[in-house]
């Protein structure tokens, strides 16, 4: 059972690179459970992609507090662009309760460095 972040690293390392990929993904999917971040679509395995909050391209890093469950269509539309600047009330897929989520997730690394 994995309970916390810490949890998932220590199980991560006794597993292959690609299943540790595989259980890191899924992890961010069941915690977002398997519904997109942005427009609340219900996914599955097949339909279930990770999005980078803001971008690798503008210099996003591959944490848990930066990557969301999204569909593909959510993910192509955003592509390469800010959250602030694409996840507007001129999104046809904009909801504020999601956006309060999604800043919510965001925030989560940032909890835990300034806790220790």
């Amino acid at each position: 059972m994995i309970n916390c972040e810490k949890d998932l690293l220590t199980h991560l390392i006794v597993l292959t690179p690609r299943n540790a990929r595989k259980e890191f993904r899924n992890h961010i999917f069941e915690a977002w459970e398997w519904e997109c971040a942005y427009c609340g679509k219900d996914l599955s395995e097949n339909t279930a992609t990770i999005d980078h909050i803001v971008p690798k391209f503008k210099g996003g890093h591959n944490i848990k507090s930066n990557m969301c469950c999204s569909c593909s269509t959510c993910n192509k539309l955003k592509g390469s662009t800010s959250l602030d600047n694409w996840y507007t009330v001129n999104n046809p897929f904009y909801c504020r309760e999601r956006l309060v989520k999604i800043k919510k997730w965001m925030e989560q690394n940032i909890c835990i460095l300034i806790s220790k």
